[in-house]
């Protein structure tokens, strides 16, 4: 069981690179910091990767709605998986994708109304689970109990633009010395233009292709160090992500409880 003044935390992430879930858990982390300072990392379960559960989201899988049986058995079962975690008590669904537009053209990206879609078919996976698991009745049966509720406001959304690299590249200092460090200052003189317009990291087509650093050190990028107040107040879509997590009541007063 969670201790009651825990919570846990389930991170589905599209990325399934090998360190892909974990470099989202660690910018969760500096996100939680913001949401509530001096917030107790130690008491937040994050819950293990459960890789049979994450296949509908390689891919874009979970957006799809093609008639495939295998495609579509994998998107069941991650939504029964998240309903079943959503209707724990002080648990909370973290569920990543990457805008795959430039910030400056958001208004263009099918993900996140494919998201509001995805996410308005869970009440009914949990119904069905409900009718296909009747209580027992009778004079010998235990006496009946409500439900667990599903608590569809603690799914949350997190989603850069265009990609997480474009928040991984705000580590300026970090990045700077994996640069001198792997690739001899490579792109020293770009970084530092970044450091003064960190705005710009959101506009980029394609982050990740920008840099020598690629995708190879974005765990990196994300534990050591990472600038979380520096890339809110660019006011672009790391605040936005963080403003959701903000607006789950439930969410803040877990983290506060940590503290306790």
């Amino acid at each position: 069981m969670i201790p009651a003044a825990s919570l846990a935390i389930v991170i589905l992430t599209e990325d399934g690179g090998k360190d892909g879930r974990t470099t989202v858990e660690a910018l969760a982390r500096r996100m939680f910091d913001l949401i509530v300072p001096d917030v107790q990392s130690h008491r937040i379960q994050f819950v293990p990767r459960d890789p049979p559960e994450e296949e509908a989201m390689r891919g874009n899988l979970w957006k799809t709605d093609g008639k495939n049986p295998v495609e579509h058995a994998r998107r069941v079962r991650l939504r029964r998986y998240m309903v079943r975690w959503l209707s724990l008590p002080n648990s909370f669904v973290l569920f990543h994708i990457d805008g795959d537009r430039p910030w400056s053209e958001r208004h263009t990206s099918e993900n996140l109304e494919k998201f509001q879609k995805f996410r308005a078919t869970l009440p009914q996976v949990a119904d069905r689970g409900r009718a296909n698991n009747p209580r027992p009745k009778g004079p010998g049966a235990m006496r009946e109990e409500s439900p667990p509720e599903m608590h569809l406001e603690n799914l949350m959304l997190i989603c850069p633009y265009r990609s997480i690299e474009a928040w991984l590249y705000q580590n300026v200092r970090v990045a700077l010395d994996i640069c001198g460090r792997e690739h001899r200052a490579a792109h020293v003189a770009k970084l530092q233009g970044w450091e003064a317009q960190r705005a710009e990291l959101d506009e980029l087509p394609a982050p990740e292709k920008a840099l020598c650093l690629g995708k190879a050190f974005n765990l990196e990028l994300a534990s050591r160090g990472f600038p979380a107040r520096d890339a809110y107040e660019v006011k672009k879509s790391f605040a936005e992500s963080v403003d959701r997590l903000r607006g789950c009541a439930a969410l803040v007063k877990a983290l506060e409880l940590t503290r306790s």
